[in-house]
């Protein structure tokens, strides 16, 4: 990444430049932020080439195919003008290194590594081929490898088939060592293709270097068309299946829904992506003082050094506004990689900080993290000496609140977006596979199930019962003993997560309204209807009900009579209010505001570098998550950012307990920072 030059523009179309990235034969590749604050990697066509009828062509092609394609392990198009004065294109922002500079910098992947890759280059070729796209230039510079898995880039030369030769205004179509046979003698190009390419990628990454070997441009074409790969260096159990990749005659090379059980050996491909998939190319002072190797990037996502999952996890101070220079943390004194906490193979890992004995951590040290497969959507919740945390890989974890390890762990059979709650003994948790779940809170033993006909979103467990709003457009009342229902109340739409106060649970819908119902008989007593779906987690505290809906508008109403007491607009559904200490405090967009219970005036504004999520409120101080990636600190009272910690992805909604401050991030990992 390199800073703009004098020629760079500043912004393009909505987005402001802030760096460069690289360049190809097409253009130069920026890395941008979006009007909210997002990362995104632009690609810009060169100056010289505006006036190309033939590249402008080309260029359209790639974007025409780009958004075509949606499949997880592709680089997902943002928006694009092909037609513009200088056309550009942008992606998702992938950080994480090609396979390229991750293979010259620490060496061949192990078989592992090459197995998960392969199972995910497999679905990526899938969703392109679905699209009725070939790639066509599928080579080691084109797959880039993020944490969470491989992406495949760079469409620019992708089309369903083709009879044209190897040039275009002078330019290859095509890598060559990477091109298949038939691409390098101008026959007609089939999905089978692609293929070739995938072993010859397969085959780079388990040896570090192309099947053909290394050679000028004319005699790559020939070998490849001519001559058997070299493959003894490739692992014995990868070597046969790379080689059938190979095969010279289209007919012989295997289908994609062959290659995929012949890689993960009948597996899910998600546990060979699974934290750590990446190896630890050297140790720490090999890393720090390794030069970057020099590449040119042709795609529209950044490339960066490997960052290998488990690593150490580095101090990060906090970053006042003001104050004195932070204190250096020598290595001897920083950290240690938790092995304690390994599960299934690796597939979740925690790491903590330790701190020298009688020092105290600064507020915003990292205590511990623990990594998932899935993103930490949902505010986990402590109780005792656990920490209970759900993750979009479909698991909920327990985990000690002193160090991070796994106590234990329950995989349900879908996506999980809710919140766990604790009482009494026990975990309750709404999963997308439509269940309820009781688990008993020290063993994880499922105690019941409680099944419902659709996404079950975040329970609320008090007087001996569960209260929980289901896509099925029911809310629920189960008992907590045993798991039987009570009651169902029925809406026009989905049903929420709802909040309980005395008698009463109050719950929003997506059919527009918010809802008053009897604790005990699942009676109405009250609605109150806005313009949209009020789809977040009302808050109840004082007499008064406060609510968001995706007009954008924040709501206060008597918790009695559901009369309006004041509204608030340009609010967040998605940030669900908090009700203390005489203010509700709720996101909109870039800020959290902090407005007067009583009368919803605003106090105080705190804007951060993008949308902030839901807040979280401890004693004198307001911490919020936003999608910069950062966890903010703020005084409750004034407004004033007390310090923030720095995570790698956007940051999700924060709990508060003692003296630690527990959240998730999209970076798949659950954090523990001090206070």
């Amino acid at each position: 990444m390199e800073p703009l030059g004098p020629d760079d523009p500043a912004t393009v179309g909505p987005y402001r430049l802030v760096a460069q990235l690289g360049s190809g034969g097409m253009g130069r590749v920026y890395l941008g932020h979006s009007p909210s604050g997002r990362k995104v990697a632009i690609k810009v066509i060169r100056p010289e080439y505006v006036q190309d009828s033939a590249f402008r062509q080309r260029f359209a092609r790639e974007v025409i195919a780009s958004r075509a394609v949606s499949g997880f392990f592709t680089a997902g198009v943002v928006d694009a003008d092909p037609e513009g004065r200088r056309p550009w294109l942008a992606t998702a922002y992938i950080p994480g290194p090609s396979l390229q500079q991750a293979v010259q910098r620490s060496g061949p992947l192990p078989e592992r590594s090459v197995r998960a890759l392969g199972a995910a280059l497999v679905e990526a070729l899938t969703a392109i081929h679905g699209a009725s796209l070939i790639h066509r230039d599928l080579k080691p510079a084109n797959v880039l490898l993020a944490q969470d898995g491989p992406r495949v880039i760079d469409f620019g030369i992708s089309r369903l088939s083709e009879h044209s030769g190897l040039t275009l205004t002078g330019t290859t179509i095509g890598s060559p060592g990477y091109m298949s046979p038939e691409q390098i003698q101008g026959l007609r190009i089939e999905p089978s293709s692609d293929v070739f390419s995938l072993g010859s990628v397969l085959a780079y990454a388990s040896t570090g270097a192309g099947p053909f070997g290394e050679a000028s441009v004319p005699a790559l074409l020939y070998r490849v068309v001519n001559e058997k790969p070299d493959l003894q260096a490739v692992p014995d159990g990868l070597r046969e299946l790379i080689g059938w990749c190979l095969a010279k005659k289209p007919a012989d090379r295997p289908a994609l829904n062959a290659l995929m059980p012949a890689l993960t050996g009948g597996r899910p491909p998600a546990e060979l992506l699974a934290a750590g998939w990446l190896p630890r190319p050297w140790n720490d002072e090999d890393t720090a003082s390794a030069p970057p190797v020099p590449e040119a990037p042709t795609s529209t996502t950044a490339r960066h050094t490997l960052v290998p999952a488990p690593t150490p996890v580095p101090q990060q101070p906090p970053s006042p506004p003001h104050g004195p220079p932070e204190r250096a943390v020598s290595r001897r004194q920083a950290l240690y990689t938790a092995a304690g906490a390994l599960a299934a193979g690796g597939l979740a890992v925690a790491t903590w900080a330790i701190m020298r004995d009688g020092e105290s951590p600064a507020p915003g040290s990292l205590r511990w993290r623990f990594t998932t497969t899935g993103t930490v959507l949902s505010h986990p919740v402590v109780a005792g000496d656990l920490v209970y945390a759900a993750s979009n890989d479909g698991t909920l974890y327990a985990l000690t609140t002193a160090d991070g390890r796994q106590r234990w762990k329950y995989t349900t059979g879908a996506a999980i977006g809710s919140a766990p709650a604790v009482l009494g003994g026990s975990v309750y948790l709404g999963s997308d596979d439509r269940i309820l779940y009781a688990f008993d809170a020290r063993s994880g033993k499922i105690r019941w199930r409680f099944t419902t006909k659709g996404i079950v979103h975040t329970p609320v467990v008090t007087g001996g019962v569960a209260y929980v709003g289901s896509a099925d457009h029911r809310l629920y009342a189960v008992d907590s003993a045993g798991g039987k229902r009570r009651w169902a109340f029925t809406t026009d739409n989905d049903t929420h997560s709802p909040a309980v106060s005395g008698e009463t649970v109050y719950v929003g819908s997506s059919d527009t309204n918010l809802y008053a119902v009897d604790a005990a008989t699942g009676e109405k007593r009250w609605t109150f209807t806005t313009r949209g779906a009020v789809s977040g987690i009302p808050s109840v505290a004082g007499g008064l009900v406060c609510f968001g809906s995706t007009d954008g508008t924040l709501y206060a109403v008597d918790a009695d009579t559901g009369k309006e007491v004041w509204r608030f607009p340009g609010a967040s559904v998605g940030s669900n209010p908090v009700i203390a200490r005489g203010s509700v405090y709720v996101g909109g967009g870039k800020n959290l505001h902090a407005l007067d219970a009583a009368t919803g005036r605003t106090t105080w504004t705190f804007t951060a570098a993008s949308d902030v999520h839901a807040p979280a409120a401890a004693g004198s101080v307001v911490y919020v998550g936003s999608d910069d990636s950062k966890l903010y600190a703020v005084n409750a009272a004034t407004g004033k950012q007390l310090w923030n910690y720095s995570a790698s992805a956007p940051v999700h909604t924060p709990t508060v307990a003692q003296d630690t401050v527990y959240f998730g991030s999209a970076d798949s990992t659950l954090y523990a920072v001090d206070i």
